[in-house]
C-alpha cells in the first residue's frame, strides 16, 4: 500500500526526530540531578522532581517508540486505526508544547545551578551577607519548586489549558531570572564595597 510505506517513511523520521530531543532532555535532566545531589544535599524535593522528570521521559520515549513499531508491524487491515493513535500520541507530545517544556525545563535546571553557585559563594563571604543569601536562598528554592510543579502541570494540561500555564511559568521565570541576576549583583557590590576599604 503506498498510503502506508509514505506515512510510515514521514513517520520514522518524526519519530526519530522526536527521540533523539527526549534522549537530549533525558541526559540533561540525569545531569542536572547529578549536580544537585553533589552540591544540595539538602534539596531532596528538586531530586525528587528529576526522578520524576526522568521517568516521565523514559515512559514517552518508550511509548513512542513503542507505538512506532506496533504501527510498522500492523496488518493492513489494523494500519488505519494503529497509525491513528500514533498520530495522536505524536501531536501530544510535539510541537511548540513540548518545545517550551524543554525550553522551561533547561531554565529551571539552569536556576538550581546558579542557586548551588550562590550558595558557595555566601559560604565565603561575610557573616552579614551569608545571612542574607541564605534567606534569598530559600526564596528560591521555594520559587524554582513551584515552577518545577506548574511545570509539570502543564506536561499533563490538554487542549489549550498549556498556554494559560505557560503564561504563568513565563512570568514566574523572569522573576527568578531578575532574583539571581540582583544576587549575583550583591556579590559584587560587596567585593567592591571590600576593595575600598582595602585602599582607604
Amino acid at each position: 500500500m503506498e498510503e502506508r510505506k509514505i506515512y510510515e517513511q514521514r513517520a520514522e523520521i518524526l519519530t526519530k526526530k522526536l527521540l533523539s530531543k527526549i534522549y537530549a532532555h533525558e541526559y540533561k535532566a540525569l545531569e542536572a540531578r547529578l549536580n544537585a545531589e553533589k552540591g544540595l544535599n539538602k534539596l531532596e524535593n528538586q531530586i525528587k522532581d528529576l526522578d520524576e522528570q526522568i521517568n516521565t521521559l523514559k515512559e514517552e520515549r518508550e511509548s513512542l517508540q513503542g507505538k512506532y513499531e506496533a504501527m510498522t508491524k500492523a496488518s493492513n487491515e489494523k494500519w488505519k486505526e494503529v497509525s491513528g493513535k500514533f498520530e495522536d500520541y505524536l501531536n501530544k507530545i510535539s510541537k511548540d508544547k513540548q518545545e517550551f517544556y524543554e525550553h522551561a525545563q533547561d531554565w529551571i535546571n539552569d536556576f538550581t545551578i546558579r542557586i548551588t553557585d550562590l550558595e558557595n559563594k555566601a559560604r565565603n563571604s561575610s557573616q552579614e551577607m551569608r545571612e542574607y543569601i541564605y534567606e534569598q536562598i530559600e526564596n528560591l528554592e521555594e520559587q524554582r519548586n513551584r515552577l518545577q510543579s506548574k511545570l509539570s502541570e502543564l506536561r499533563k494540561a490538554s487542549g489549550d489549558r498549556w498556554k494559560n500555564i505557560k503564561d504563568g511559568l513565563e512570568d514566574g521565570m523572569q522573576t527568578m531570572r531578575t532574583a539571581i541576576s540582583d544576587m549575583y549583583k550583591s556579590f559584587q557590590n560587596s567585593g567592591n564595597t571590600a576593595e575600598e576599604k582595602k585602599n582607604t
